[in-house]
């Protein structure tokens, strides 16, 4: 008799725990369990009158995570969408630390981020930019591409897709609604001058363009090598293009990093390591200060020629890494723009929902452990593209024009007094700019 009122006393008090942390064990956080526990000594004090946990002492973030979701899932009169809402929580809470480049990726942002680090996407081919007015513009349509097919051209300036306006819409979403199926049709509302053009695209696999290359003077033997991102393929791409070019009798090289986003540190590295052969490339420091270097690889290309770089204020991150590299070793002359100025690395950890958040886990220095975040690099050579600039004319790209002076100075082809006249360009323009802000005032 007495052990049966044990039993049934046991049984009472379990269900009775069980019946408070059941809809714990029911929430929507993986760790319920956890959470159900760690509820319990709240969920008793609602019915005994224990005073709150008091202010300083210990949040159980867990708990209080699953509580608000079985709350509103319960209580909220509207429909509720778990995973968006999970989703956004975890964009507040990363934004909270004020770091732009740490930040969540949904499922469908990290396939693409992952297909365009493979080389290849289904879109149109096109490079976007942001414009200083909040606009979304075509920096340029890649070649042999739907875009470029299509009729469009650099400096169009994107108003609607599919019908839908994306003015003042951030570029990342604007790429969202550009991208699409393969073989279905986007419709890019543009405006190019005064005039507004509809231009029907059929979305394609795209090879992501990693490398263009050609000997852009044949009489000097000046090569020119395009790098618009380092992923994957960056290094192997990279390798091809310069071997081709010194079978040609390359005598100096253009290596042109304008636009280029970044992308893989190893990548920075290998390519890196192709100017430099002896020496760090880059510094990672830690969160606790702790510094370590990152040497030149041993099994790289080495480039014996003259190198001038071309960097301007989209070249960011891997670009930054190699450009800094070259100019802190003396390898080569940057011509161009400042560059864009972001120092720091970002961890990629997958979810297992295909999501995945990017977390900055360190600041990278040059090899002379100088801080460029937020800062840029500022180019040997300063040259502003002119207003009259035409990709598809090399003779308006003032800055591809400075790099072949600067390395014809170098071949003893040309004098030293044949780069003055960008100087004179770019002090003239300061000039204007300065007699700008005085008619302002």
């Amino acid at each position: 008799m007495k052990k049966s009122l044990i039993r049934l006393i046991l049984v009472t008090v379990i269900a009775f725990l069980l019946g408070f942390m059941l809809p714990d064990f029911l929430g929507f956080s993986p760790d319920g369990a956890k959470a159900a526990v760690t509820m319990l000594p709240t969920r008793l004090a609602h019915i005994t009158g224990t005073p709150p946990m008091r202010a300083g002492s210990y949040l159980p973030l867990i708990a209080t995570y699953s509580r608000v979701m079985n709350d509103m899932n319960e209580h909220y009169y509207g429909k509720v969408d778990i995973k968006e809402v999970t989703y956004d929580a975890i964009r507040g809470a990363l934004a909270s630390l004020g770091d732009p480049f740490t930040r969540f990726i949904d499922p469908e942002a990290f396939k693409t981020m992952q297909e365009e680090n493979q080389g290849n996407f289904t879109g149109i081919g096109a490079l976007l930019e942001s414009t200083d007015n909040g606009e979304v513009a075509v920096k340029e349509p890649l070649p042999d591409t739907p875009a470029i097919k299509a009729g469009v051209k650099s400096g169009d300036v994107i108003t609607e897709v599919d019908g839908k306006s994306v003015v003042n819409m951030d570029i990342d979403d604007v790429v969202k609604l550009i991208r699409g199926e393969e073989n279905t049709t986007v419709k890019l509302t543009v405006r190019r001058g005064e005039e507004h053009i509809v231009i029907p695209i059929v979305r394609k696999v795209v090879q992501t363009q990693t490398v263009t290359f050609k000997m852009q003077d044949e009489k000097d033997k000046i090569g020119y090598i395009r790098l618009y991102q380092f992923n994957e393929q960056a290094d192997t791409k990279f390798t091809e293009a310069y071997n081709k070019l010194e079978k040609q009798g390359m005598k100096a090289l253009i290596f042109d990093l304008r636009g280029n986003p970044g992308g893989l540190l190893d990548m920075a590295v290998r390519i890196g390591s192709d100017f430099v052969k002896k020496g760090d490339i880059v510094i990672i420091r830690d969160r606790g200060g702790k510094e370590t270097a990152i040497p030149a690889r041993s099994d790289r290309t080495a480039v014996t020629c003259p190198v001038v770089v071309l960097v301007d204020g989209s070249s960011a991150s891997a670009s930054e890494i190699v450009s800094g590299a070259i100019k802190d070793h003396k390898m080569g002359t940057l011509v161009g723009e400042k560059t864009f100025g972001k120092g720091l690395v970002q961890t990629l950890l997958p979810m297992i929902d295909g999501s995945a958040t990017a977390i900055t886990t360190s600041k990278y220095l040059t090899p002379n452990k100088i801080d460029i975040h937020k800062k840029g690099i500022e180019p040997d050579i300063k040259v502003k593209l002119g207003d009259d600039f035409d990709n598809d004319k090399p003779e308006t790209d003032d800055q591809l024009q400075a790099g072949l002076t600067a390395l014809r100075v170098q071949m003893k082809k040309l004098p030293a007094s044949a780069l003055d006249k960008y100087k004179q360009k770019e002090e003239k323009k300061d000039a204007e700019k300065e007699d700008k802000k005085e008619d302002k005032k």
